[in-house]
């Protein structure tokens, strides 16, 4: 052990006879010890409900899609898929067709709103979508002819139907305007009605799919939007949605400017940067926490060198240089921090793995859609929290170990009484 380790480590452990120096360490140390904990939750948690978001986001949205540029339908859309699903990395690929329409339910005086209409193949949609893992029945997609109806099935979203009072085996009306003259519009000739029956509903958690989105079979949409044998856009999902971006300019690039395709970054960019943005305001907000506590670190050193300086006098005229002198004392204002770090790592790290897995913090469910509070722990967050940590209680040590080292023996040494 150093000599500047050696003093600092005496230095913490020696008592000085009014116990207000050790006061000020424990202070200290449990300032950084609670900055540090509150840091690790609540950056983890930051992440759980940004990964929340993200796999609930892109589980209903393709990874990647590919549409014409022109907004034309995709007339060769199964030649398409077995295109896009040879590329490295591509899990599923599927036809879609994408339009607005307006519905209401088949009874009097029923409300009528408007809706996006996905028309997808129950098969190959299961292979782009979690949408069958948020069906409120069972998880298999029952669209096109159903069984003992003589109208095809429609899943809608579960605030959609509860908006407008509907449930399985209830019918609905889609209403079209595709291929409508304009002076028939004008004419006031009402939309064509296409009669749908539901047979299931869909929670996501995400509000804009659940109150806005209708599916029915692929054919269906052909019918009823007058497409022919059309798709508007298809959807591909990646093994590694990190991997999205990749993909996609390798497809833009081999299928050049015939069609324009876009990645799951592209569709909601504003939300991941806001989330993004959230959680180093969380952090630069929550770090002011080691910032006060550094600060009782640099009085702890203040009165530390002001009870210690006779000692000082004396360590200088045996022969200790003023740069032993400064050691000492930033090591000893980095061991609280080390030891303040550490204790606050540790404890974060134990609150966010019991939080994961038993559950102590629920939060309400008809509102968060989750029933506890998500937490995923990242290693480069704990190396950044440290890092600062630590940064912030050395910058806070070098101020008193300069004045410390600054002293003149002499000056020192006139002290002891």
């Amino acid at each position: 052990m150093s000599f500047p380790w050696f003093m600092a480590s005496r230095y913490l452990r020696s008592k000085h006879r009014t116990g207000f120096v050790s006061t000020i360490t424990y202070i200290a140390a449990g300032g950084v010890i609670l900055g540090v904990a509150a840091l690790v939750i609540m950056l983890s948690v930051t992440n759980g409900f940004t990964g929340e978001v993200k796999e609930r986001l892109i589980g209903m949205q393709a990874h990647v899609t590919v549409q014409r540029l022109s907004g034309e339908g995709i007339e060769d859309f199964r030649g398409l898929v077995d295109q896009v699903g040879r590329f490295p990395g591509v899990a599923g690929a599927a036809p879609i067709i994408e339009s607005k329409v307006l519905i209401t339910a088949r009874r009097d005086n029923g409300e009528v709103d408007g809706v996006l209409v996905w028309g997808v193949e129950s098969a190959s949609f299961g292979t782009v979508s979690d949408l069958h893992r948020h069906l409120r029945d069972e998880p298999v997609l029952h669209l096109g002819p159903v069984e003992g109806k003589k109208v095809p099935g429609i899943v809608l979203g579960s605030y959609l139907a509860r908006r407008m009072k509907v449930g399985p085996g209830d019918e609905v009306l889609l209403m079209t305007v595709a291929n409508m003259a304009v002076e028939e519009a004008l004419a006031g000739v009402t939309p064509k009605l296409w009669p749908f029956v539901v047979t299931d509903t869909f929670e996501s958690g995400l509000y804009q799919y659940d109150d806005n989105f209708a599916f029915i079979s692929l054919a269906d949409a052909q019918r009823i939007l007058d497409l022919g044998d059309t798709a508007t856009t298809i959807h591909i999902r990646v093994t590694d949605p990190d991997q999205a971006v990749p993909v996609r300019k390798a497809m833009d690039a081999d299928l050049h400017s015939l069609y324009l395709v876009r990645d799951w970054t592209q569709h909601s960019p504003e939300l991941f940067r806001w989330m993004e943005l959230e959680k180093w305001v969380i952090f630069i907000a929550l770090s002011l926490i080691i910032v006060v506590a550094a600060f009782n670190i640099m009085s702890n050193l203040i009165m530390s060198i002001l009870i210690k300086t006779p000692e000082i006098g004396i360590l200088r005229a045996m022969g200790a240089t003023a740069g032993s002198i400064r050691r000492i004392f930033v090591y000893q204002g980095l061991a609280v921090g080390v030891l303040g770090t550490g204790l606050g790592c540790f404890l974060g790290f134990a609150v966010c793995f019991l939080q994961q897995h038993f559950n102590l913090i629920t939060i309400p469910g008809d509102i968060y859609f989750i029933s506890s509070l998500p937490v995923d722990m990242q290693p480069l967050d704990f190396l950044l929290i440290a890092a600062v940590s630590l940064s912030i209680c050395l910058m806070a040590s070098i101020y008193p170990a300069r004045k410390a080292a600054a002293l003149l023996p002499v000056e020192a040494i006139r002290y002891i009484v």
